[in-house]
C-alpha cells in the first residue's frame, strides 16, 4: 500500500483546511439539529453531520508529525494542554447549554485526546524502561475512559501507531482501520444491542449503517492525510498554526450561540 509520491501534493495547511471544512459543518448540524439529523430523519443531514469524522485521522497524523519536527516537545504539549483547558468550556456549553461541574471533567474534548496522545509519544521515546513505558501508558489509557475523554481508549492507540508504523503503510493501514472498527463497536454497540432486544429493527439497522459510513469517513480522513501530505508546512505556518488552535474552540462556541439563539437547550 505504498502510495505513489506523485500524489503527494498536498501541504499541511491545507490538508488542515480540508479537515476543518467538514468538520465545522458537521458539528454545527449534528449539534444543532439533533434527532432531526439522524439517518432515520435525514439521511441527508446525517451525511453531512458524520462527515466531520473525516478530521481526527488528520489531526492525528499531524500529533505524530509534530512531536517529529517541533522544537520543544515541552511547549507543544503546554500548548495543547492549555487549548484542551479552553476548548472544555464552549464545549461544556454547546453540549448542556450551561457550565455543568460533571460537564466540565467528565467527557472531555478531543484536545485532551491529542494532549494525550503526545504524552504517550513521549513517554514511548524515553530512556525508561520498557516495563515503565507500558505502565505509563497504560495510565494515560485509564485516564482517556475514566475522564471519558472524546476516543476513549483508541486515541492513543491512533497516535502511536501512525507514529511508529510511517514506514510500513499496509500495517498502519491495518492497525488504524483496526482501532476505527474498535472505537465504532464501543460507542455504537451498546445502543444497537438494545434496539435489537426491544424489537425496534430500524433503529438497530440505522445505527450499524451509521457506523459503517463513521468508517468510511474515518477512512477518507486516513487517507487523504497518508495519501496527498507532501511533508511541507505551507505559506504562513505561523499564521495557520494559531489558526488552527483558536478555531476549534471558537466554532464550538458558536454552535452554543446558535442555539442558544434558536432556543434549543
Amino acid at each position: 500500500m505504498q502510495t505513489n509520491q506523485k500524489y503527494k501534493i498536498i501541504d499541511r495547511d491545507l490538508i488542515k483546511f480540508i479537515a476543518i471544512i467538514p468538520m465545522a459543518i458537521g458539528h454545527f448540524v449534528d449539534h444543532y439539529f439533533g434527532a432531526s439529523a439522524s439517518l432515520i430523519n435525514s439521511p441527508l443531514l446525517f451525511l453531512i453531520a458524520q462527515a466531520s469524522m473525516i478530521a481526527p485521522p488528520i489531526f492525528f497524523y499531524f500529533i505524530a508529525e509534530g512531536f517529529t519536527h517541533t522544537h520543544s516537545v515541552k511547549k507543544y504539549a503546554a500548548r495543547l494542554f492549555i487549548f484542551a483547558l479552553i476548548t472544555q468550556i464552549p464545549f461544556c456549553l454547546m453540549l448542556n447549554g450551561t457550565l455543568m461541574l460533571s460537564g466540565m471533567i467528565t467527557y472531555l474534548n478531543v484536545f485532551f485526546t491529542l494532549f494525550l496522545g503526545l504524552v504517550a509519544l513521549i513517554v514511548c521515546e524515553s530512556n525508561m524502561k520498557l516495563w515503565a513505558k507500558i505502565s505509563l501508558v497504560a495510565v494515560l489509557e485509564a485516564v482517556t475512559y475514566l475522564l471519558q475523554i472524546q476516543w476513549l481508549i483508541f486515541g492513543i492507540p491512533m497516535i502511536l501507531i501512525l507514529y511508529y508504523f510511517k514506514d510500513r503503510p499496509s500495517t498502519r493501514f491495518g492497525l488504524f482501520a483496526l482501532c476505527s472498527v474498535g472505537s465504532l463497536l464501543m460507542t455504537t454497540l451498546p445502543a444497537a444491542l438494545l434496539f435489537y432486544s426491544k424489537g425496534k429493527t430500524e433503529y438497530f439497522n440505522s445505527s450499524i449503517i451509521g457506523a459503517v459510513i463513521d468508517l468510511c469517513y474515518l477512512l477518507a480522513g486516513y487517507f487523504i492525510v497518508t495519501s496527498f501530505y507532501n511533508g511541507e508546512k505551507g505559506k504562513n505556518p505561523v499564521f495557520t498554526k494559531w489558526f488552527f488552535y483558536i478555531f476549534y474552540p471558537a466554532h464550538l462556541f458558536l454552535i452554543f450561540i446558535a442555539k442558544s439563539i434558536a432556543g434549543k437547550y
